[in-house]
């Protein structure tokens, strides 16, 4: 416990010195994957870790980008609970009802360029109201092709992917997840 204690001291530190540079605090969040995270003490324990980051995340005034796998509909109770809203949802893996949740609440969802081999990326982007869309490469993860290193530069595939959905030009797409990553992430200095 005292390690922790010390960690989060030193965490606060670091963002007081750079809190003028900072735009969100992340990736924090809850993964709940069997393998990882088979017990409910584990679990539990993620919860408790992720409401200390909250805590920092109102403190300092920054959106939280969160991480979410096989906990959607635990990450939105705790949110609820914390009353933090809005964030981004990353990598988001929970189902319609969910994601149409998380959008009641508030929050953004990001789409990486692995909305190609990826069902719930593509259930996402299909669900999500485009003005709460964003783009993100997570690189070097969640590429086009799966163990293959992502570069940024696959962020134009989830482009085209997204056009193809929506109906609209590539430029369209840019200038709509542009426009929603400077909503959410308001100290983004152009």
């Amino acid at each position: 416990m005292a390690s922790t204690l010390v960690r989060k001291q030193t965490i606060v530190e670091w963002i007081k010195q750079h809190n003028d540079n900072l735009v969100c605090l992340g990736e924090a969040g809850l993964d709940f994957s069997t393998w990882l995270c088979p017990s409910s003490n584990e679990r539990d324990e993620q919860k408790r870790a992720l409401i200390e980051q909250i805590k920092i995340a109102k403190e300092f005034d920054l959106p939280l980008n969160l991480h979410s796998r096989s906990a959607g509909r635990p990450l939105l109770t705790l949110l609820r609970e914390q009353d933090i809203t809005p964030c981004l949802l990353h990598a988001f893996d929970g189902g319609k009802k969910v994601i149409k949740a998380g959008v009641a609440d508030g929050h953004y969802f990001s789409v990486a360029p692995s909305i190609t081999r990826d069902p719930s990326q593509l259930l996402v982007a299909s669900t999500v109201p485009r003005d709460r869309v964003v783009l993100e490469s997570d690189a070097p993860a969640l590429g086009p092709v799966k163990q293959v290193r992502n570069t940024p530069n696959n962020l134009l595939i989830t482009v085209q992917v997204l056009a193809d959905l929506w109906g609209v030009p590539q430029a369209e797409v840019a200038r709509i997840t542009t426009r929603n990553a400077l909503r959410l992430f308001p100290r983004i200095k152009l």
